[in-house]
Protein backbone atom coordinates (compact mmCIF):
# COMPACT_ATOMS: atom_id res chain seq x y z
CA UNK A 1 0.00 0.00 0.00
CA UNK A 2 1.52 3.37 -0.95
CA UNK A 3 2.23 5.76 1.93
CA UNK A 4 -0.40 8.25 0.80
CA UNK A 5 -3.10 5.56 0.72
CA UNK A 6 -2.07 4.41 4.20
CA UNK A 7 -2.21 8.02 5.48
CA UNK A 8 -5.72 8.47 4.04
CA UNK A 9 -6.92 5.22 5.63
CA UNK A 10 -5.45 6.15 9.02
CA UNK A 11 -7.10 9.58 8.82
CA UNK A 12 -10.49 7.93 8.14
CA UNK A 13 -10.04 5.62 11.15
CA UNK A 14 -8.99 8.52 13.40
CA UNK A 15 -11.98 10.63 12.30
CA UNK A 16 -14.35 7.72 12.95
CA UNK A 17 -12.91 7.25 16.46
CA UNK A 18 -13.26 10.95 17.27
CA UNK A 19 -16.87 10.91 16.08
CA UNK A 20 -17.62 7.80 18.14
CA UNK A 21 -16.18 9.41 21.30
CA UNK A 22 -18.17 12.58 20.70
CA UNK A 23 -15.24 14.83 21.47
CA UNK A 24 -12.96 17.14 19.58
CA UNK A 25 -10.20 19.66 20.16
CA UNK A 26 -10.01 23.04 18.48
CA UNK A 27 -6.67 24.82 18.18
CA UNK A 28 -7.27 28.33 17.00
CA UNK A 29 -6.09 31.90 17.52
CA UNK A 30 -7.74 33.63 20.48
CA UNK A 31 -9.99 35.72 18.20
CA UNK A 32 -11.25 32.64 16.37
CA UNK A 33 -11.81 30.76 19.63
CA UNK A 34 -13.91 33.71 20.84
CA UNK A 35 -15.94 33.61 17.63
CA UNK A 36 -16.55 29.87 18.03
CA UNK A 37 -17.68 30.42 21.64
CA UNK A 38 -20.13 33.12 20.49
CA UNK A 39 -21.46 30.83 17.75
CA UNK A 40 -22.04 28.03 20.28
CA UNK A 41 -23.93 30.46 22.54
CA UNK A 42 -26.06 31.63 19.60
CA UNK A 43 -26.89 28.02 18.66
CA UNK A 44 -27.93 27.25 22.25
CA UNK A 45 -30.05 30.40 22.39
CA UNK A 46 -31.76 29.46 19.10
CA UNK A 47 -32.43 25.96 20.47
CA UNK A 48 -34.00 27.45 23.61
CA UNK A 49 -32.06 25.05 25.83
CA UNK A 50 -28.56 23.83 26.59
CA UNK A 51 -27.24 21.54 23.86
CA UNK A 52 -23.84 19.88 23.53
CA UNK A 53 -21.03 21.51 21.58
CA UNK A 54 -21.34 18.77 18.97
CA UNK A 55 -25.05 19.45 18.46
CA UNK A 56 -24.29 23.18 18.30
CA UNK A 57 -21.74 22.58 15.56
CA UNK A 58 -24.17 20.33 13.68
CA UNK A 59 -26.84 23.05 13.78
CA UNK A 60 -24.32 25.73 12.74
CA UNK A 61 -23.16 23.54 9.85
CA UNK A 62 -26.75 22.85 8.75
CA UNK A 63 -27.49 26.58 8.76
CA UNK A 64 -24.33 27.27 6.79
CA UNK A 65 -25.21 24.64 4.18
CA UNK A 66 -28.76 25.95 3.86
CA UNK A 67 -27.58 29.55 3.54
CA UNK A 68 -25.02 28.76 0.84
CA UNK A 69 -27.04 26.07 -1.00
CA UNK A 70 -28.05 28.43 -3.81
CA UNK A 71 -24.43 29.26 -4.53
CA UNK A 72 -23.48 25.58 -4.53
CA UNK A 73 -26.30 24.76 -6.96
CA UNK A 74 -24.85 27.32 -9.36
CA UNK A 75 -21.35 25.83 -9.16
CA UNK A 76 -20.05 24.38 -12.38
CA UNK A 77 -21.43 20.86 -12.86
CA UNK A 78 -18.36 19.82 -14.86
CA UNK A 79 -16.17 20.91 -11.96
CA UNK A 80 -18.23 18.76 -9.58
CA UNK A 81 -18.01 15.75 -11.92
CA UNK A 82 -14.22 15.95 -12.04
CA UNK A 83 -13.89 16.30 -8.25
CA UNK A 84 -16.23 13.33 -7.76
CA UNK A 85 -14.31 11.22 -10.29
CA UNK A 86 -11.10 11.92 -8.35
CA UNK A 87 -12.73 11.23 -4.95
CA UNK A 88 -12.38 14.91 -4.02
CA UNK A 89 -8.62 14.55 -3.55
CA UNK A 90 -5.65 16.30 -5.13
CA UNK A 91 -4.16 13.98 -7.73
CA UNK A 92 -0.54 15.18 -7.40
CA UNK A 93 1.40 12.09 -6.28
CA UNK A 94 1.99 12.21 -2.53
CA UNK A 95 -0.61 14.90 -1.80
CA UNK A 96 -3.41 14.05 0.65
CA UNK A 97 -5.23 17.40 0.54
CA UNK A 98 -8.80 17.89 -0.58
CA UNK A 99 -9.11 19.06 -4.17
CA UNK A 100 -10.48 22.55 -4.71
CA UNK A 101 -9.88 23.04 -8.43
CA UNK A 102 -10.35 21.20 -11.71
CA UNK A 103 -7.22 21.94 -13.78
CA UNK A 104 -7.03 21.81 -17.57
CA UNK A 105 -4.11 19.58 -18.52
CA UNK A 106 -3.91 21.22 -21.93
CA UNK A 107 -4.73 24.84 -21.17
CA UNK A 108 -7.82 26.23 -22.91
CA UNK A 109 -5.63 29.05 -24.20
CA UNK A 110 -3.58 26.37 -25.98
CA UNK A 111 -6.63 24.69 -27.51
CA UNK A 112 -7.49 22.41 -24.58
CA UNK A 113 -11.07 21.24 -24.20
CA UNK A 114 -13.45 20.72 -21.29
CA UNK A 115 -13.46 16.95 -21.93
CA UNK A 116 -13.10 14.84 -18.78
CA UNK A 117 -9.76 13.42 -19.95
CA UNK A 118 -8.35 16.97 -20.03
CA UNK A 119 -9.27 17.83 -16.43
CA UNK A 120 -7.67 16.75 -13.16
CA UNK A 121 -8.49 17.60 -9.53
CA UNK A 122 -5.87 19.61 -7.65
CA UNK A 123 -5.64 21.32 -4.27
CA UNK A 124 -5.33 25.09 -4.45
CA UNK A 125 -1.65 25.08 -3.47
CA UNK A 126 -0.58 22.63 -6.17
CA UNK A 127 -2.79 24.27 -8.79
CA UNK A 128 -1.89 27.91 -8.23
CA UNK A 129 1.62 27.71 -6.83
CA UNK A 130 3.07 24.62 -8.47
CA UNK A 131 1.35 23.91 -11.79
CA UNK A 132 0.71 27.47 -12.93
CA UNK A 133 4.13 28.62 -11.71
CA UNK A 134 5.82 25.83 -13.66
CA UNK A 135 7.19 23.83 -10.72
CA UNK A 136 5.09 20.79 -11.65
CA UNK A 137 3.89 19.75 -15.09
CA UNK A 138 1.12 17.30 -15.80
CA UNK A 139 0.56 15.72 -19.20
CA UNK A 140 -1.43 12.78 -20.54
CA UNK A 141 -5.06 11.83 -20.17
CA UNK A 142 -7.00 11.80 -16.90
CA UNK A 143 -7.66 9.92 -14.80
CA UNK A 144 -5.32 6.97 -15.39
CA UNK A 145 -2.86 8.21 -18.01
CA UNK A 146 -1.30 11.19 -16.24
CA UNK A 147 2.44 11.87 -16.21
CA UNK A 148 3.87 14.22 -13.60
CA UNK A 149 7.17 16.05 -14.01
CA UNK A 150 9.07 18.48 -11.86
CA UNK A 151 9.46 21.71 -13.78
CA UNK A 152 12.27 24.23 -13.85
CA UNK A 153 10.47 27.05 -12.06
CA UNK A 154 8.41 29.95 -13.24
CA UNK A 155 6.85 29.46 -16.66
CA UNK A 156 8.37 31.26 -19.58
Amino acid sequence: MPCITLRRELTKIEEAQVCARGEFDVWAPREVAGLVALALCAARKAAGRWISSGECLARIAAEFVETWRLFDDERNTLHKQILERDDGLCQVPGCSRAADHAHHIVFRSAGGTDDHWNLVSLCAAHHLHCVHMGWIRVTGRAPDGLRWELGLGARA
